[in-house]
C-alpha cells in the first residue's frame, strides 16, 4: 500500500467552529483516526489531489438556509482525485483512478455512489478536478447550453482567472465570440490575454469598472458570465444589451458575508428585456461524457488550455490553500497534491 498508509493512522480534516469572514487556519483542526478497512461492496480510495473550491464558504455558515450545510464537528467536504487501494466491490479494481465527494482526508471508504472511474491517459489526474472535472464542465455547459455565444456576441466573465471563468471564457472564443475577462491584477490579465487568447482583460481594481466595460465592449454586453457578484455584477448590469443573459454560476464575493445583498441595478434587466438565471451543473449529468470527450478533443487541438494551479501540501495545508484562494493567488483550478501522488 502507499507510504503514507504504514502507521495505520488516516489524517482528516475536521471543522472546529463556523468562521466569521474568511475561513482560517483556526477554525479546522487535524484528527488521526484508524485506517478505514472497506466492507463487501466497498472500496478503500487513497487521496492524491484535494480540490480546493471557494464555494466551500457557502455551505460552512451558521444559518440553515443550505441543505448541505459543513458545521462544526464534521468533516470538511471536498472533492477528491485518488487511487483504489483495496477494493471488495465488483465495479472497481485495486489500481482504478477515480474522482468522488470523498472529503478532506487521505484515505476513504466508498460504496461506490458518486465514485467516477477517469482516464488519465486522456487527461492527467488532477484535471479531472478542474478542466476535466466539474469546473470545466460548468464552463461547458453554461457557456453552450445557455450563454450561446457566437460571432457578433460580447461575452464578460467576471473571476475570469479562476477554475471555472478561465475555461469558461476560452470556450466563447471557441464558438466565436468576442471574451471580456474581468480580473483583479495585471498579471492575471496578461495570462488572459496572451496564453488563453481573451480579447480583452479589465483590472477592476484600475480605474472605474463600467467605463471600462463601456469602452471594452462599444456595442454592449449580450451575456455576463458570473462567479463573483457584488460590485462587480453590479455594474456590469448597467451595459447589459437588448435580451442579454446573466448566467449566476458563483458568487464568491458573497460566500463570506453574514448577509448577502443582491444588485441593485437590476432595472436595467427589465429595460433591456434581459433575463438573469441560476445555473447548476448538475442539470446536464446525462451528458457529462460526451462534454468531457468535446473538452479534451479542444484540448488536443491546442484550442483549450487547462491549468491547475498545484500546492504541494498534506491534509493540514488545506486551510490555508482555501484562504490564498480567497486571496486570488490562483490561477486556473487550485489542488493540493498529496505526498501519495508521488507514491
Amino acid at each position: 500500500m502507499s507510504t503514507l498508509a504504514n502507521d495505520g493512522r488516516n489524517r482528516q480534516l475536521f471543522m472546529t467552529r463556523f468562521p466569521q469572514g474568511e475561513a482560517g487556519p483556526g477554525d479546522f483542526e487535524v484528527r488521526e483516526a484508524p485506517m478505514p478497512e472497506p466492507k463487501d461492496g466497498e472500496v478503500l480510495v487513497e487521496a492524491h489531489y484535494l480540490s480546493v473550491d471557494a464555494a466551500l464558504r457557502l455551505i460552512m455558515r451558521d444559518s440553515k438556509d443550505f441543505l448541505f450545510r459543513v458545521q462544526p464537528g464534521d468533516l470538511v467536504r471536498g472533492g477528491v482525485a485518488g487511487k483504489i487501494v483495496e477494493s471488495r466491490n465488483p465495479n472497481f479494481k485495486p489500481g482504478d483512478f477515480v474522482t468522488g465527494g470523498l472529503g478532506v482526508q487521505n484515505y476513504a471508504v466508498s460504496d461506490g455512489t458518486g465514485l467516477s472511474k477517469v482516464d488519465t491517459s486522456i487527461a492527467p489526474l488532477p484535471q479531472w478536478l478542474g478542466g476535466m472535472g466539474v469546473s470545466g464542465l460548468t464552463a461547458y455547459f453554461a457557456v453552450t447550453e445557455e450563454c450561446k455565444p457566437g460571432p457578433g456576441h460580447t461575452m464578460v466573465v467576471n473571476g475570469a482567472a479562476g477554475a471555472v471563468g478561465s475555461i469558461a471564457g476560452q470556450i466563447g472564443r471557441i464558438l466565436g465570440a468576442k471574451v471580456i475577462g474581468i480580473t483583479g491584477s495585471d498579471e492575471k490579465g496578461k495570462w488572459l490575454t496572451e496564453e488563453l487568447g481573451f480579447d480583452v482583460a479589465i483590472n477592476y481594481k484600475k480605474g472605474d469598472l463600467y467605463e471600462q466595460l463601456v469602452k471594452a465592449a462599444p456595442d454592449r454586453i449580450n451575456s455576463i458570465f458570473d462567479n463573483v457578484g457584488g460590485d462587480i455584477l453590479n455594474e456590469s448590469l448597467r451595459w447589459i444589451a437588448l435580451r442579454g443573459v446573466v448566467l449566476l454560476c458563483g458568487s464568491t464575493s458573497q460566500y463570506t458575508q453574514e448577509k448577502m445583498e443582491g444588485p441593485s441595478n437590476y432595472i436595467w434587466l427589465g429595460t433591456m428585456r434581459a433575463r438573469m438565471q441560476g445555473f447548476v451543473v448538475y442539470d446536464y449529468a446525462d451528458k457529462f461524457a460526451a462534454a468531457q470527450a468535446q473538452l479534451a478533443q479542444w484540448v488536443k487541438e491546442g484550442k483549450l488550455v487547462m491549468r491547475e494551479n498545484v500546492v504541494d501540501g498534506d491534509v493540514g495545508d488545506f486551510p490555508d490553500v482555501f484562504q490564498r484562494l480567497y486571496h486570488g493567488e490562483n490561477r486556473g483550478k487550485m489542488v493540493i497534491r498529496l505526498q501519495a501522488a508521488s507514491a
